[in-house]
């Protein structure tokens, strides 16, 4: 479980002198992020011309320089997120902040790599992110690697599992096996970073990410015994996920407040707002509210860091300001190029950072 007590942090000189020059890139990039105004303008465009001269007003304009390119969106902002992602991660004395971004992409590969090795799917995308095909290849056949400890020891107890499964069973079990492995390495990732506001996020995160799951099993009717199986693995026994699949009845506001109480102490998790929002828009079904909901709540925890001039969190809170912004992009630019209604497009934009 992440942990409860969250630790102060008062950074030293040493530390101010060593994140000085990249908060001070980071303080003009993020005068450069989108407003939601910006979003509502895309959104009101007629054409895809109109489209594109609202980006030619934005960094956007490098990367779609005819209304072509908006056919290829998806590629294109890809791009304009890891040339951000690799340019803070070049000037940071510490590449943990911007690898907690990428190893989302990673987890990614891992289902694919795994489903090729043992399906005989194989997809051609590999994403960027921290580690190579060959390290995942190199890993599989049991050579040495750089892979975290929580990456290898999923790796191995795919291997051992795979025997006793069905084939149809396997992507699903994957999905729980890659899942579990990085909402653990969340954990790691945040006792690396000893900073209170992002260990706070980060408990969130895992939080609201691991609720998906198992809400996800549940909705399905699928027999429980398969996340304590297969996501829970590795997972300390008193986490909050373990006292969840206890009571499986939890479908009000009471049980899972009650679940939160007993795991996380008194930690700022405990946010009445929080317990709401979570209960309001988890049940009965997970629905894009709840995604939407949850990603706005953890963008707001972020806020107050636009007010610290320099130091590990002003690069976070950035990094996650621009996440956002490139998911809202993907998403109205998605929706015009395949004339989705304005008004369905808006309900599922999340908040700006700018």
């Amino acid at each position: 479980m992440l942990n409860c007590k969250m630790k102060s942090y008062m950074p030293n000189g040493t530390y101010h002198h060593e994140w000085c020059y990249l908060s001070g890139r980071v303080n003009i990039l993020e005068c450069s992020l989108l407003s939601m105004n910006f979003f509502e303008k895309l959104l009101s465009s007629n054409n895809l011309n109109d489209v594109l001269t609202n980006l030619n007003n934005t960094p956007l304009k490098a990367y779609f320089t005819d209304s072509k390119h908006l056919y290829e969106f998806e590629t294109l902002l890809d791009d304009y997120y890891h040339d951000k992602l690799y340019e803070i991660r070049s000037l940071s004395p510490h590449s943990a902040i911007c690898d907690f971004f990428l190893i989302r992409n990673d987890i990614l590969n891992l289902k694919k790599f795994i489903t090729s090795k043992t399906l005989g799917i194989n997809k051609n995308t590999f994403l960027k992110g921290t580690m190579s095909k060959d390290t995942w290849n190199n890993e599989w056949h049991g050579k040495a690697t750089s892979l975290p400890k929580v990456f290898k020891e999923s790796i191995s107890f795919f291997k051992t599992a795979v025997n006793n499964l069905k084939k149809e069973s396997l992507p699903f079990i994957i999905d729980l096996i890659c899942d579990g492995a990085y909402l653990r390495y969340i954990e790691n990732f945040s006792n690396k970073i000893n900073v209170e506001i992002i260990q706070r996020y980060l408990m969130i995160y895992q939080c609201v990410k691991g609720l998906k799951v198992i809400r996800r099993v549940m909705v399905l009717k699928l027999d429980m015994k398969l996340l304590e199986q297969y996501f829970l693995e590795g997972f300390d026994k008193e986490h909050v996920f373990y006292r969840l699949m206890k009571n499986t009845a939890w479908i009000s506001e009471k049980t899972l407040r009650e679940a939160f109480i007993g795991a996380y102490c008194n930690t700022p998790l405990l946010d009445q707002y929080f317990i709401q929002v979570l209960s309001l828009n988890l049940f009965p079904n997970i629905s894009f509210q709840y995604e939407v909901v949850t990603d706005n709540y953890l963008l707001d925890i972020m806020q107050p860091v636009k007010f610290i001039p320099f130091g590990t969190e002003r690069v976070f809170g950035y990094l996650c300001g621009l996440t956002v912004e490139v998911f809202n992009l993907k998403l109205v630019l998605g929706g015009k190029v395949h004339r989705i209604e304005s008004n369905f497009l808006r309900e599922r934009l999340r908040k700006t950072y700018a």
